[in-house]
């Protein structure tokens, strides 16, 4: 009778260690898991504030009511543009007539590719007409969206978030400008203080 308690007793014990052992795996994986969110939600939160921010980047001006880009595509047209007195001018009518516009900053042994252009909401964007990665200068706009004619990477129009293809942390640099009378206006400065991303 002592053995069979012995053994019912050993038994037992395996039972218990068993068991045991399946709430120590199972806290392991709730560890693990725990973990994983703690380390994923500040990477979604990062993603997340960066499209913001890249968005709140985004600046310009007020120039008309709102643009039906619909199924339309628009090319990207030269324009002319003066320098003088420390500002890059072009005309905004041009502008608000092509919708996308391409311009140089040539002055002095420097050139730069400038664009402007107007968003769905009637805004005017002007920007560094490069898209670094792929070197390509040239762009148009396809529905609401930017398009580099190169690598055919997209960005939304109203913010610049990236959409798809491969440039998508570089979408034309945003460059500040005013508008006087009919003339848009870049500050030489901005221009020539300008830094490649990559």
């Amino acid at each position: 009778m002592g053995k069979e308690n012995l053994r019912e007793s050993g038994e037992d014990r395996k039972r218990k260690e068993e068991v045991l052992g399946k709430k120590k795996n199972l806290k392991l994986w709730w560890a693990i898991l725990i973990i994983i969110l703690a380390l994923a939600v500040p990477v979604f939160w990062w993603i997340a504030k960066d499209g913001e921010e890249g968005a709140k980047k985004l600046s310009g001006s007020q120039v008309m009511g709102k643009v039906d880009y619909g199924n339309t595509t628009v090319a990207m047209t030269s324009v002319d543009a003066v320098t003088r007195n420390g500002t890059l001018d072009i005309p905004l009518e041009v502008v608000k007539e092509k919708k996308l516009v391409s311009f140089p900053y040539v002055n002095k042994g420097n050139q730069l590719p400038l664009m402007a252009y107007i968003t769905p909401k009637g805004m005017l964007v002007t920007a560094v007409s490069v898209c670094e990665p792929c070197k390509s200068t040239k762009f148009h706009i396809e529905e609401n969206n930017m398009v580099c004619n190169a690598c055919y990477t997209r960005w939304e129009l109203e913010s610049l978030k990236g959409i798809s293809g491969g440039c998508l942390m570089y979408p034309p640099d945003v460059i500040g400008h005013k508008i006087e009378g009919e003339k848009v206006k870049i500050k030489e400065r901005d221009i020539l203080n300008w830094k490649p991303r990559v």
